[in-house]
């Protein structure tokens, strides 16, 4: 009897282990194809304004760059 007890816990932890080994593994594995799926969305490209600026006499033209990526 008591030898049947000690085969069915190391059965038991066995087990465990393998399981615990295997969840370790996939975790990254399904965590890098998540991100991977979130990389195909398309980039928003940058906004270029041109204000004139008035300086004394001249107008001279200053360019402003507004970068709308998040």
């Amino acid at each position: 009897m008591k030898k049947d007890a000690i085969s069915t816990g190391l059965f038991i932890a066995i087990g465990f282990l393998c399981v615990a080994i295997v969840i370790a593994i996939l975790i990254p594995v399904v965590r890098d194809v998540i991100n991977s799926a979130d990389d195909n969305r398309p980039t928003i490209p940058g906004v270029t304004m041109v204000q004139p600026v008035e300086d004394g006499s001249s107008a001279t033209l200053a360019q402003t760059q507004f970068h709308t990526s998040v």
